[in-house]
């Protein structure tokens, strides 16, 4: 699918600055900047490295600073900035022509008879990123490009300070422990006094009461002189040398070529034909990663912010990797879950070299077995579940049947209850201080949702390979008599939450589970009320409000000060990925029902502008629950794409065909 912007649609720097474009290797490491060539966050940078794959980042290029110089002396910047002083600022948006990005972000810009056009590229598995500039000059002008990388090497969210020494011979920067290495066909000239420029200004912190300004050290420009009609520079950065790695050097060609048919190939072998649904298996694809710790796949929460967790990776598999039919992925991510799950409670936060796994959630757990369920459906592979999966499923269901960690045990009702005094174990998991904007302790509705799944899936898997719990289909009938007598509202939806004799009955989109789940723990008109419930009071086209606009806690935008922004986060805050269960209910139950099948089709062809603001060609982790059209937290979130192109895929399979 190719996205393409143009002029018409930015009339400014600022409008140029909300959208921002996303490349990633790998390993946790990317390459993100705004539409401007700038950078308006902290955690902005043109070459961000994984020094230890996923979650060890390091910046090395934050922008470039690249200018083209006319024969007539004139120069003119391809690239913004803003900076604490605005006289200081860069405001490049004269130049700026278009936007577009099919496999790789492509910037062209226009002044005077010459068109560049500049491509970004990093290559997977590898610590190598490069720019290439293609000149169409048909008046054959003279012209300089300059081209100044500023540079930070530093860990992700650190600053720079003055006093960081940096060492500069051609072709090689070293700093904090680090080395960088650049090529180029160019001439390089080195600055003789090194350059430290403290006045960056993050404009999107700011507004969101984070640290705003950094510092950024200028040590050489490259630069390139041309008059032909068509010219080809580039640049290349490469930063294997922290990961012990000596590999061949790849021309920019290659490095270009060779990504662009390795997404190919990945979104071919996905079997989807919509561009929409094509350009989600693009998106998912950027959230895999290598974990080094446990030598496997992984799949990173969101960029820029998230490492990789257990609830999300259990959720964004559905989509990154079983629905872009990549299973050996998925069975790597299963394998590393199956090792370290404990007391039947699986890892919410990976283990890092020499630190301990986290394993504070009650959801995860329980999705690793729909997981398991959704990719035996797709896969067939059966193998795997007997021999790999089965006995970590069983350890699962006796745990939380008997009682494990965090008060997690099943009451005589056959429901799941779990969590005390400052737990925060389900998703809703926000905890600021000693305050908990979202309490759930005691029976969560999702949470009793899966486990009556759980259940049906473990009696399933039984069946098919010949083994005997004889107590399950009677425990699960219990549970889903006792999960339609406690929750069920006669208003016509679902209870959030209960535990000794309180009840919570706001109206929120955990109830989606619910319906959206493989085996249904409703009757056909109970699901068909909650739906409706949903759509009236949840619904918009980017997700679902995690509260309903008419309570009295809701919050109606996701900014402010990080307290402001907790105590927001799951008050009415659209949520992307939450929209998932709730199509996914009606298209594995209600295809039939005309009504509920336009309320699938018309968020499919609505969802699509999404892909057109914040990160270009991804989806967010959120939006605002009161006007939700603008993109807040993690501008490229794994389980919102990941719900969606599920959808997508399921749709086209079985309802189009």
């Amino acid at each position: 699918m190719k996205i393409s912007l143009s002029k018409a649609n930015f009339r400014d720097m600022n409008r140029l600055e909300e959208s921002n474009y996303l490349l990633t290797n790998g390993l946790g490491g990317y390459s993100s900047l705004t539409l401007a060539g700038s950078c308006s966050r902290n955690d902005h940078a043109l070459f961000m490295g994984s020094l230890v794959a996923p979650n060890n980042r390091f910046c090395f290029v934050r922008h470039l600073d690249d200018r083209i110089i006319l024969s007539d002396g004139q120069c003119y910047a391809l690239s913004s900035q803003a900076n604490v002083n605005p006289f200081d600022s860069i405001d490049a948006t004269l130049l700026f022509d278009n936007f577009s990005q099919t496999y790789l972000p492509k910037f062209t810009y226009r002044i005077q008879g010459i068109e560049i056009t500049k491509t970004l590229v990093m290559v997977q598995g590898l610590n190598r990123m490069a720019v290439e500039y293609r000149i169409f000059n048909p008046l054959k002008q003279s012209f300089t490009l300059d081209v100044t990388p500023k540079y930070h090497f530093c860990a992700k969210g650190e600053s720079l300070s003055k006093e960081q020494g940096f060492n500069h011979k051609e072709g090689l920067i070293n700093s904090n422990g680090q080395s960088l290495a650049y090529r180029h066909n160019g001439v390089d000239h080195a600055f003789e006094t090194k350059r430290y420029e403290p006045g960056l200004y993050f404009a999107y912190d700011a507004r969101d009461d984070r640290t705003a300004t950094d510092a950024q050290m200028a040590l050489h420009t490259v630069k390139f002189d041309g008059q032909q009609a068509e010219e080809h520079f580039y640049i290349i950065f490469e930063a294997e040398e922290a990961r012990g790695k000596q590999l061949p050097a790849q021309n920019i060609e290659s490095m270009i070529d060779e990504e662009v048919q390795r997404q190919q190939q990945y979104i071919l072998q996905a079997g989807l034909k919509s561009p929409f649904a094509q350009q989600l298996v693009r998106a998912s694809e950027q959230f895999v990663v290598t974990r080094d710790s446990t030598e496997s796949k992984s799949i990173i929460a969101g960029y820029p912010f998230f490492a990789d967790w257990g609830r999300d990776t259990m959720i964004a598999l559905w989509g990154c990797n079983l629905s872009t039919n990549q299973f050996a992925d998925a069975k790597q991510i299963f394998r590393t879950f199956i090792r370290y799950e404990r007391r039947g409670i699986i890892p919410n936060l990976f283990p890092e070299a020499g630190v301990a796994p986290l394993y504070n959630t009650i959801d995860a757990a329980l999705l690793l077995v729909v997981s398991l369920y959704e990719y035996y459906q797709v896969s067939g592979d059966l193998d795997f579940i007997r021999d790999e999966a089965y006995d970590c499923m069983v350890s699962i269901y006796q745990h939380y049947r008997n009682g494990t960690d965090f008060d997690i045990k099943m009451l005589e009702s056959g429901l799941i209850s779990g969590g005390s005094g400052f737990d925060q174990l389900t998703w809703m998991d926000v905890r600021y201080a000693d305050t908990l904007p979202t309490p759930r302790h005691g029976c969560a509705v999702e949470i009793n949702a899966l486990w009556y799944n759980t259940l049906s899936i473990l009696d399933h898997f039984n069946y098919a390979l010949g083994k005997s719990m004889p107590e399950l289909p009677a425990l699960a009938e219990r549970v889903k008599n006792s999960f339609n007598d406690q929750f069920y509202n006669p208003a016509g939806y679902l209870n959030d939450w209960f535990k000794d004799g309180e009840v919570n009955q706001q109206i929120r989109p955990n109830q989606a589970y619910a319906v959206g789940l493989p085996f249904p723990i409703l009757s056909p008109q109970r699901a068909r009320s909650v739906i409706l419930n949903i759509y009236q009071h949840l619904y918009t086209p980017l997700g679902l409000r995690s509260l309903a606009m008419s309570d009295t806690e809701f919050k109606g935008t996701h900014t402010g000060s990080h307290f402001e922004r907790d105590m927001a986060y799951h008050q009415g805050t659209v949520w992307g990925f939450m929209i998932g269960q709730f199509l996914m209910g009606i298209l594995r139950h209600f295809s039939n029902d005309k009504t509920l099948m336009h309320i699938v089709e018309q968020f499919i062809e609505h969802n699509q502008g999404a892909l057109y603001e914040g990160c270009i060609g991804q989806l967010a982790e959120i939006h605002d629950g009161y006007n939700p059209n603008q993109s807040r937290g993690c501008f490229a979130q794994a389980w919102s794409v990941s719900e969606v192109l599920r959808v997508l895929k399921y749709y086209e399979e079985n309802i189009t065909q």
